[in-house]
C-alpha cells in the first residue's frame, strides 16, 4: 500500500481517499500472495485437497510446481483486462464530452483546496498560496457576473 500510494504521489495522480492503492494494487498483493504462500494445511482446510500448493511451498517438495500461482496471476491480469475493457469505454465518452479534466488553475489548486476548502494530505507537491487566491477571486467574478447578469442586483460576500 505505501508503496502504491507514493507512486501516486510521484505520478501526480490524484486519488484522494487512496482507492486504487488500497483495492488495485492491495487486492492484487492478496491474489499472488495466495499463490505463493498457500500452505498444505490451510489448502486443505479450505478446500479439501493439499496439491498445487503456494510457489515457494512446491519448492520445499522439489518440484517448482506453478500451477496456483499461474492460476492467481491470470485471474488478477482478467480482473485488470476486464475493469479496463468496461470502464475505458465510459472514460472515452467523459473525454469525448470533455467532461473529464477540471479547470487547469483548479487542477494546480487540487480539488481538496477548491471543492471542500482544506487540503486532504500534505505533500510537496501542494498548491502555493497564489494560485489558490487567483482560483477564489476567478470564482467571485463569475458570481458577480452572474448575478448582476440574471438581474439579482446582490453580490455574494465572502
Amino acid at each position: 500500500y505505501l508503496a502504491a500510494s507514493s507512486l501516486m504521489l510521484r505520478l501526480k495522480i490524484d486519488d484522494a481517499v487512496d482507492a486504487v492503492p488500497v483495492h488495485m494494487f492491495g487486492g492484487g498483493w492478496g491474489v499472488i500472495a495466495t499463490g505463493l504462500f498457500t500452505n498444505e494445511y490451510r489448502l486443505n482446510k479450505a478446500f479439501g485437497m493439499t496439491e498445487n500448493i503456494g510457489w515457494f511451498y512446491e519448492w520445499g517438495r522439489g518440484s517448482g510446481n506453478f500451477t496456483l500461482l499461474g492460476c492467481q496471476l491470470v485471474g488478477v491480469l482478467f480482473v485488470a483486462g476486464w475493469s479496463a475493457c468496461i470502464f475505458g469505454p465510459f472514460c472515452l465518452v467523459l473525454k469525448h464530452l470533455d467532461w473529464l479534466r477540471i479547470d487547469p488553475l483548479e487542477e494546480e489548486v487540487g480539488m481538496d483546496i477548491s471543492r471542500h476548502k482544506g487540503r486532504a494530505y500534505e505533500s510537496e507537491g501542494s498548491a502555493n498560496e497564489d494560485a489558490v487566491m487567483q482560483l477564489s477571486t476567478r470564482r467571485l467574478d463569475i458570481l458577480n457576473n452572474s448575478n448582476s447578469q440574471s438581474g439579482k442586483g446582490k453580490a455574494i460576500k465572502r
